[in-house]
């Protein structure tokens, strides 16, 4: 089969590579599901505030095998327990997992037959989307991550997903992790590139009883590059999913969080994007209260300079019945020019009446007030302006628990607010 979406460029013939029988029954389902359809449009409601021509007027070709230095996005903490992906294909000789404990499973999707029956199983009620269906059908590797009962990983877990390429071309990152119950991990999924590229990762998290996941999402793609990305997470009963998504790079970059919660779970899902000349970061989240006694939380920050634009659309649902329900989501937005935009639309959907659920969205400007105090403390206008900008973003940034992660992405934003200047506020 070779068909993609008919209608635009978007042909990739089916990758090489390996294919476990496994995978058979996922890539012909999502074959059917993308036979006639077409790359989305502004009259699509999910998508008016995104033009994806740019994409489709690309062609995109498998993506190229190729060495490059990765030394420079290695992790210290992380020396083994790493997973290294290059232009969608495993990177024996960067990962390294000596030190990943006995008894998880962290390898390579295609050296993990055992584990590929479970993809696709999570599922939201809906039809996938079409670059979920995409990812499904076109996939070459990825990682699967299986956690044992009661064992909690000490070491933070990192994939790394690197695509390096000359000619347009498309990967699909395919991510497993299962957490049985009482199992706790952290794990940090970092998306890197050079060129021009679609890169369309899809993530699928279960967590059972009492797990705890605490994942750190970092995407610094190409300034050429597409990122459109899907993750879908269901958490179990009195289990706990913690998600922080940082976007910094593409040209284009869009995520699609997804998240199920069972009794007395706990999702967190903050955000942060730092857009500048005429990047596009758009955020579509689904937050599913499905049980009683949940909790949920979302913080979602854009700073947006140039001729940028942001696009947040956060849903929470409440089922009927999840009673003792607590969400709250909140959208928070800085514009640094004239010409940024930031559209945003917080939504709650409340079936049940015993519940306390709030959201918030706030567009705005640096504060004049603010500005004042720190210059009649000494600060010339721009460094108060680059400390302010920098503040709103740091106290994203200072609950990343891994250190070298943390100092080399206040370093980026530092760089790119020109704080530093300021001197070392990491």
């Amino acid at each position: 089969m070779t068909s993609m979406v008919a209608g635009s460029s978007l042909l990739v013939e089916l990758l090489s590579g390996p294919r476990p029988a496994e995978w058979d029954s996922l890539r012909e389902a999502a074959e059917l599901r993308l036979e006639g359809r077409d790359l989305p449009t502004t009259q699509d409601e999910d998508w008016k505030y995104t033009d994806l021509r740019p994409l489709a007027a690309l062609t995109l070709g498998p993506a190229p095998e190729g060495a490059i230095d990765l030394a420079p996005l290695l992790l210290s903490e992380m020396v083994g327990t790493r997973q290294v992906f290059v232009n969608g294909r495993h990177a024996p000789h960067a990962s390294c997992a000596s030190a990943v404990p006995a008894g998880v499973r962290f390898l390579p999707m295609s050296t993990a037959s055992e584990a590929c029956h479970a993809l696709g199983s999570v599922k939201n009620g809906a039809t996938p989307e079409l670059f979920e269906d995409l990812n499904s059908a076109r996939f070459q590797d990825g990682a699967v991550i299986l956690v044992p009962r009661n064992l909690k990983v000490a070491l933070p877990l990192h994939l790394l997903f690197v695509t390096h390429t000359d000619t347009p071309c498309a990967v699909f990152p395919r991510v497993l992790v299962v957490l049985e119950a009482g199992a706790e991990l952290e794990l940090v999924e970092e998306h890197h590139g050079q060129g021009t590229y679609l890169s369309c990762p899809v993530v699928e998290i279960r967590l059972a009883e009492g797990a705890i996941l605490r994942h750190e999402r970092v995407q610094r793609e190409s300034p050429e590059a597409f990122h459109i990305g899907t993750l879908k997470a269901e958490v179990g009963r009195n289990a706990q999913y913690h998600s922080r998504t940082l976007s910094f790079g593409a040209r284009f970059s869009r995520q699609h969080p997804w998240v199920h919660l069972a009794e007395g779970a706990e999702g967190t899902l903050d955000g942060l994007a730092l857009l500048e000349g005429t990047q596009v970061a758009d955020t579509h989240s689904f937050m599913h209260h499905a049980e009683p006694n949940a909790a949920s939380h979302q913080l979602h920050k854009c700073i947006v300079d140039g001729r940028a634009r942001a696009i947040f659309n956060g849903q929470v649902r409440v089922a009927p019945g999840a009673q003792g329900t607590d969400a709250k989501q909140q959208s928070r937005n800085l514009l640094l020019s004239e010409a940024a935009r930031v559209d945003t639309k917080p939504q709650l959907e409340i079936y049940a009446d015993d519940v306390k659920c709030s959201h918030g969205a706030t567009v705005g400007q640096l504060d004049p007030e603010e500005l004042f105090y720190l210059q009649s403390r000494g600060l010339d206008a721009d460094d108060a302006r680059n400390l302010l900008t920098y503040g709103f973003a740091a106290d994203v940034l200072q609950r990343i628990p891994v250190a070298s992660l943390r100092r080399a992405l206040r370093r980026l934003v530092m760089a790119r607010t020109q704080a530093g200047s300021l001197g070392d506020l990491a």
